[in-house]
């Protein structure tokens, strides 16, 4: 991680020396292998515009590159850590948690925000985590479009492109921006989220939707809004995310009383914004 702590180490929960992990090997790996699968990415576009002209689905050269970027980070992490397992988003979070809560874990999205990647739209990131025992140790969310990479250690706080950060001061909801990430159509659960996000909306000062849920926990990290909902998370899509928000200073919860990393509806804001959102999400 740039100009972060390199030399941290992690011991297992009952401090056993045979379960070490080097975090700042895994920190310099997780960033290689960001930058790597941005610049894939970024290189990939032209690809999108051929797949017009031969009348390719461009999804599906979409789902190519994702599928690329992938193994793209599998072979960097797993060079420098072979021993570590290894999930992505053909995984179910859920299955690998059981088999390997005991063993070192790389939980990674290579392109979040796929949409506005297919389209265009310059707003998406890769996400990669280290997960050990049940916690996050390093997280890293790089925005190759901008060039912006978020990176954490647990215990050894945040920082953007080489520079701490930390989430913004408290501040009347009215004045606060708030962001989230919406449920796919037709969703179970889209008629109460809409309401969570109408009381929201009237609540705060603004309400952001970019289509990135690891770039929006980024920005809370960096202090760049306030506050963060969303539901029906991917554990793949949310580590890196939960432990930047967590090092920057961010409350964060689980609103359905599982594991965070577990959890199907996730809520974090700013120190002391806790209340204020809580009682527009539950609407009391």
């Amino acid at each position: 991680m740039r100009h972060a702590v390199l030399d941290s180490r992690v011991t297992s929960a009952e401090g056993l020396p045979q379960t070490m992990i080097d975090l700042g090997g895994a920190s310099r790996a997780a960033e290689q292998a960001a930058y790597a699968a941005g610049t894939h990415l970024q290189a990939s576009r032209s690809r999108l515009a051929a797949a017009m002209v031969t009348q390719t689905d461009p999804a599906e050269v979409a789902a190519e590159i994702d599928r690329e970027t992938q193994s793209l980070i599998r072979e960097v992490v797993l060079k420098h850590f072979p021993d570590h397992g290894f999930i992505g988003e053909a995984y179910r979070f859920e299955d690998a948690w059981s088999l390997r809560e005991n063993h070192p874990l790389w939980v990674v999205d290579p392109l979040d925000g796929t949409l506005n990647y297919l389209r265009g739209y310059p707003h998406y990131g890769v996400s990669i985590a280290l997960v050990f025992e049940g916690e996050v140790q390093v997280g890293v969310v790089y925005d190759p479009g901008r060039n912006e990479f978020f990176g954490a250690i647990r215990g050894h706080g945040a920082v953007l492109n080489g520079e701490r950060i930390e989430c913004a001061w408290p501040r009347p909801a009215l004045e606060g921006l708030a962001a989230t990430v919406f449920p796919q159509p037709g969703h179970l659960r889209m008629a109460s989220y809409l309401a969570e996000f109408g009381r929201v909306v009237r609540g705060f000062g603004g309400v952001r939707r970019s289509g990135s849920m690891a770039l929006e926990m980024a920005y809370l990290a960096a202090g760049r809004i306030d506050a963060f909902w969303a539901h029906d998370l991917g554990g793949w899509r949310a580590a890196a995310g939960l432990l930047l928000m967590r090092e920057a200073g961010a409350h964060v919860e689980a609103r359905d009383g599982r594991p965070v990393l577990l959890s199907g509806s996730l809520a974090a804001c700013v120190p002391g914004g806790r209340e204020a959102l809580m009682r527009l999400l539950n609407g009391n």
